[in-house]
């Protein structure tokens, strides 16, 4: 038997390396890592090409020390018309709920692991952690949170649309007591720190899916005042919050999607915080009140390729594989990076020379161009050839989008790049919601897709495992060569404790993950956001899981 205390986690250190560093170590230990040396550059990384960094700005003082404030205003892009957490994608308005609900534990940019609802933890085993949860917990309706609580939600998350994948690294839940449950794992978990810290608690007693969609119940410091689907979220600070009150009172979200909308907003001084477009950086910079806050995205832009049967690149059908591989290459080498990093990110940032970003905790040098699709890269002679051989020339084919103005101008972008083969793209673009669950479906009606994010829970064995087993378009017999075999060994990446057949598992994994091409990443850029000067930027602090802005942590600067 053997304990852990939250705050001794070794793991944290290595979370603190900032999202552009190179994090190519391969001797992942298995249960205990090592604490990680000082982050290089990444133009200092071996086999990486160095990302452009945006020019540091230095941090303005508050705008008016002397004016007391009490409301932050924060620009999001997208509302998936619900604050259940359980049924939406973790952007747009999900960066709220994590002010409104809360989780046992926490991983962030700075903290690490950190407990939330938990007082402790032990590691019985592999399989098996004892939580006890603290006993002083209330939710917002003034229900005490117990074992009780836990046990359902955990249960429930299980069951719920495409957030349902991060549930994996629980097999099952019991209670002990009013404050203790058994958490057993289907095995060693190598990434259960960070994917059960999303796993927010419900209060068991009134939860109704209906209800939690306008009207959430949480354990958080925050409490909807207002929502008005597609406009806004306001939040309120609980005066009864059980644990330390931040010290924002007023959060107010308000759903801003065109990129001109939210520099116009900052150029009123409407909102505090929004996400710059690197087109619009420089100009951004240059306003009075604002500081800039600018990262690596986390993932990058990757291509989807439609795996139902009713998708034009489906291996189903009796089609031949070769033919299908082709058809996706000449798709692959179709596309220039260097003309979405110029258009989409100002010339700030890396082609993928992976399917992989190289700043995952489990990435090594050898994943670097392991792949011909990778090596080769834009080769629009190549993908001519390919788009000939595989009967590609000439076809119609539908690319299906998130709705978001990033991705719709990619979405163009490739339409003209594929013209180039003889390749008519038509784009169908939804919303977030939409698009999320038709990624996933077995009879999703789209043969390409396009979105931003690669990298969930910065493990390359999490984008190559989650991506295919949890899809129902993916994980039926015959869905691509070698499926079968690539659903029993790929999980291997994550639930193997010894580092060296692990990585053996990963290798060939990976490697079977792109000769199918079952997705491509396209590029990596940076990611700004203005934030006001009026805020400590001292306390600017990311969940590392769901890649959001901790609006708990944030204090005034003055």
């Amino acid at each position: 038997m053997k304990k852990n205390k939250l705050l001794a986690v070794i793991l944290c250190v290595i979370m603190l390396l900032p999202m552009a560093a190179a994090c190519g170590n391969g001797g992942d230990s298995g249960t205990q890592p090592s604490a990680a040396p000082q982050s290089p550059d990444v133009s200092q990384a071996p086999g990486t090409s160095p990302t452009p960094a945006l020019p540091s700005e230095p941090v303005r003082p508050p705008v008016d020390p002397t004016i007391e404030r009490d409301t932050l205003t924060i620009a999001v892009d997208s509302d998936a018309g619900t604050l259940n957490p359980a049924t939406m994608p973790a952007s747009g308005l999900y960066t709220a709920l994590e002010c409104i609900f809360e989780p046992l534990w926490e991983y962030t940019e700075k903290g690490g692991m950190k407990p939330i609802l938990m007082e402790s933890y032990e590691i019985i085993s592999d399989e098996q952690w004892t939580i006890k949860i603290k006993d002083n917990v209330y939710f917002s309706n003034g229900n005490k949170m117990t074992a009780d609580d836990v046990v359902f939600s955990l249960d429930y998350w299980k069951t719920v649309g495409s957030n349902a994948v991060r549930v994996q690294s629980i097999q099952s839940i019991e209670k002990v007591d009013d404050y203790t449950v058994n958490m057993f794992l289907p095995s060693f978990y190598l990434m259960h720190e960070t994917a059960a810290s999303m796993f927010f608690i419900f209060d068991s007693a009134t939860f109704d899916e209906s209800t939690a969609a306008s009207q959430p119940i949480g354990t958080g410091p925050y409490a909807v005042k207002e929502y008005v689907t597609s406009s806004h979220l306001f939040l309120e600070r609980r005066d009864d919050y059980w644990g330390e009150q931040p010290e924002i009172q007023f959060l107010n979200f308000r759903v801003i999607s065109e990129p001109s909308q939210v520099v116009n907003a900052l150029s009123t001084n409407t909102i505090d915080i929004g996400r710059v477009q690197l087109s619009d950086y420089a100009h951004v910079s240059t306003l009075p009140g604002y500081n800039i806050n600018s990262r690596d995205t986390g993932g990058g832009i990757q291509l989807l390729f439609g795996a139902s049967h009713r998708s034009y690149f489906t291996y189903l059908g009796g089609k031949d594989p070769e033919k299908v591989k082709e058809a996706r290459y000449a798709v692959i080498h179709a596309i220039d990076p260097s003309v979405i990093i110029d258009v989409i990110y100002e010339g700030i940032g890396r082609e993928m020379r992976s399917y992989s970003p190289d700043f995952c905790l489990d990435f090594e040098d050898d994943f670097n161009d392991m792949h011909p699709t990778y090596s080769e890269g834009y080769n629009l002679e190549l993908a001519r050839q390919y788009a000939e051989s595989s009967g590609l020339s000439g076809q119609t084919i539908r690319m299906i989008t998130n709705g978001t103005p990033l991705i719709r101008s990619l979405a163009e972008i490739i339409q003209d790049m594929l013209r180039q083969i003889d390749v008519t793209v038509e784009i169908n673009n939804t919303d977030v919601g939409t698009y999320q669950t038709a990624r996933y479906d077995a009879e999703g009606d789209f043969d390409l897709g396009i979105m931003e994010g690669i990298a969930p829970n910065w493990r390359v064995a999490d984008g190559i495992v989650n991506s295919i087993r949890y899809s129902a378009a993916q994980s039926v017999p015959g869905a691509f060569p070698n499926n079968e075999e690539y659903l029993q060994t790929a999980p291997l990446t994550v639930y193997t404790a010894d580092p060296a057949l692990r990585r053996e598992y990963l290798v060939w994994s990976l490697y079977t993950f792109m000769d199918n091409a079952l997705q491509y990443a396209i590029c990596l850029g940076q990611t700004a956001f203005a934030v006001s000067s009026d805020i400590d930027m001292s306390t600017v602090d990311f969940n590392l899981t769901s890649a959001q802005m901790d609006f708990l942590k944030m204090k005034w600067a003055f």
